[in-house]
């Protein structure tokens, strides 16, 4: 009815610019009804590959303002530029049988599995179980980090702790390749619930992370290349880092001040959590 009243555009979904608005001024829109307008060149970036909660959050942010002044204006983004969203699209159901299903996966248009393997820079699949035992996939991308988790168990699992592991390095879960290469991992429903896995579903565990990148951003002296600046420069002109870089970098940050300030960080931030980490070992034990 909207669309026929108002005048709005309609291209099989209701058509917006990248500020959600409609041809009517009045009228905003966002979700799977929509789609962006055609001189976008973007057909394949519908709101429905991503989550749904950062669309609204985004919507929210944009037309907040009509309606309270005192409520930040959001950056203008300009007419031909796409809105960054990156938060995973997670879908979780109860299907027939009681088995419970959840999927957590990069925003990006729709691939099937198939030709998504057939890119070199696919990476790899960890997977463990079963429908029956309980079958829990990840995938990490080209730098191990994870870019998809599936779950499929007959007995609920722990959603919210699952959905933490999206983004995060193999290292952090306690070398994860090399321990599921080594045959130690035959569950990682089993693997999660372990001690360990406390500090990943920390609420602060995200801001610890962002917090070490800004150290490891820093250089040592005024106008070098910081340690993270070295490393992805060695990553854009090729993936693969021979040993001996290797060796050279780990001996560069043992030696830099970063390794300090990192180390600081992480002693205080488990200092200010014990209570909520009791596994870790501190400053003193350490």
């Amino acid at each position: 009815a909207v669309v026929s009243t108002q005048s709005t555009g309609f291209d099989g979904r209701l058509v917006i610019d990248t500020n959600c608005r409609t041809n009517d001024p009045l009228i905003y829109g966002a979700g799977p009804l929509t789609k962006y307008k055609r001189a976008l060149y973007c057909d394949d970036h519908v709101h429905e590959v991503y989550s749904s909660g950062e669309v609204a959050e985004r919507l929210a942010h944009i037309i907040l303002p009509l309606f309270d002044p005192s409520f930040p204006t959001p950056a203008p983004i300009e007419t031909y530029e796409i809105p960054k969203l990156v938060k995973p699209k997670t879908v979780f159901a109860i299907l027939p049988g009681g088995y419970h299903y959840l999927h957590v996966a990069r925003p990006q248009p729709l691939v099937d599995l198939e030709t998504a393997m057939l890119d070199p820079n696919y990476g790899r699949e960890l997977i463990t179980g079963d429908k029956d035992s309980g079958y829990f996939r990840l995938h990490l991308n080209q730098y191990h980090s994870v870019e998809t988790v599936t779950c499929l168990a007959k007995s609920a699992f722990d959603v919210s702790n699952i959905c933490q592991l999206y983004g995060l390095h193999q290292q952090f879960m306690n070398s994860l390749e090399e321990r599921f290469d080594s045959g130690l991992i035959s569950d990682f429903f089993a693997y999660f619930k372990e001690p360990w896995s406390l500090l990943l579903y920390h609420d602060r565990f995200s801001e610890l992370r962002s917090e070490i990148m800004e150290l490891l951003c820093q250089p040592n002296q005024p106008g070098e290349e910081s340690l993270s600046e070295k490393v992805c420069q060695m990553v854009d002109e090729d993936l693969t880092v021979e040993e001996k870089t290797k060796t050279a970098l780990l001996q560069e940050y043992s030696t830099s001040l970063a390794k300090t300030a990192v180390e600081n960080r992480l002693f205080s931030y488990l200092s200010y959590n014990k209570y909520h980490l009791p596994h870790y070992a501190g400053q003193n034990m350490a």
